[in-house]
């Protein structure tokens, strides 16, 4: 029960560092002696000190165990292993909750203390843990970035009615609740039509994301974007990244990352897998796919997705022209299924968040 006690603390100090450290995971740590917690760390931000380094800096007691929800890591990067660390001060026992897939480490810390007499047991709280690192652990066993797809729509499923009029479906409550959730990601897509028919920034600017680079990634086929559209602002805080056709009659850059893609030979549409490969390299966690329509329906039906985010508010849109979410459908037989889902009732509407099955759990 003390186990379960003290990884919870850890875990609840990993969340801290939601949103700042990608493409590194989310890690706290928790140390203890005579059944006492006496230091805690988590990793706050990409490129700074590793929650297992914040929670030992100081550290002088020996003989302590320390909880920590990802394995320690073995090799030189931003900052030394700490491994290293953990023996240096001589750590007796040490509680993992996950295995860290990276394959720099990928067992290699556990095996390096276990070596060394430390006393190493693993797989407290996984299911909670692998979940909060939702994000790290796809982007570092499937050489992609973790999917989100994120809509507003009617209770009826409604992306727009018959006018083609969308902008303002879900009432500003709800808006305002899904436009805090970009802070969690690395990168928000949308497609060109989006672009310029509402000519939105795509940033976050609430105080809790001071600071935070978000990475805006345009699908521009074509490569037709007006360089006075407002996406072309603020690109220090929140670069531009745009993904045009092989095939475009313009091939003039617009900014530094504008890469042309072969075009799907089935679809025509960019090649999303393509997409999503140059965004790994360029080491983007996690992406939010805001829309439109059909670039939504392109990352459904290619399966190309992880997590689906639903801004539904109580308003009934019906019409057969309207446009429906997934427009382009899925026989029953094969419907799109969710493991797991959570609904968040807000005066004007609910969000749902649903979880495709990864495997990891």
């Amino acid at each position: 029960m003390d186990d379960l006690k003290f990884m919870k603390a850890a875990v609840k100090l990993s969340k801290r560092g939601v949103g700042f450290t990608e493409p590194n995971p989310m890690v706290g740590a928790v140390v203890v002696k005579d059944n006492k917690i006496i230091s805690t760390g988590f990793h706050r931000r990409y490129g700074e000190a590793h929650a297992e380094q914040m929670a030992l800096e100081h550290l002088k007691e020996k003989d302590t165990t320390m909880y920590v929800t990802l394995e320690p890591c073995t090799h030189h990067g931003k900052t030394p292993p700490c491994t290293d660390l953990l023996l240096e001060k001589k750590v007796k026992r040490v509680v993992v909750s996950i295995k860290d897939p990276n394959p720099l480490v990928n067992g290699k810390g556990i095996k390096q203390l276990k070596e060394q007499g430390v006393q190493v047991d693993v797989g407290l709280l996984e299911d909670i843990s692998l979940k909060i690192n939702r994000h790290y652990l796809t982007f570092m066993t499937e050489k992609r970035p973790y999917v989100t797809l994120k809509a507003g729509i009617s209770i009826d499923g409604k992306l727009t009615d018959k006018y083609r009029e969308s902008q303002w479906i879900t009432d500003e409550e709800l808006r305002n609740y899904a436009h805090s959730l970009r802070g969690e990601f690395s990168a928000i897509l949308a497609g060109v039509k989006t672009i310029i028919d509402d000519n939105p920034q795509l940033t976050v600017r609430e105080k809790a994301w001071e600071n935070k680079k978000l990475y805006r990634v345009i699908l521009d086929s074509d490569n037709v974007l007006d360089t006075d559209l407002r996406i072309f602002e603020n690109q220090e805080n929140f670069p531009l990244i745009i993904f045009s056709s092989t095939e475009a009659k313009n091939k003039t850059p617009k900014v530094e990352n504008h890469f042309f893609i072969n075009p799907h030979k089935e679809t025509g549409n960019l090649h999303l897998q393509e997409v999503l490969e140059k965004l790994y390299r360029l080491e983007i966690a996690s992406l939010l796919v805001e829309g439109g329509g059909s670039v939504i329906d392109s990352f459904l039906k290619e399966e190309l997705y992880d997590e689906i985010l639903l801004e539904t508010a109580d308003k009934l849109i019906g019409g057969k022209d309207s446009v429906q979410l997934f427009s382009s459908g899925t026989a029953v037989s094969t419907p799109i299924k969710l493991k797991e889902r959570e609904i968040i009732p807000l005066q004007t509407g609910y969000i749902v968040r649903g979880y495709r099955d990864t495997g990891y759990k």
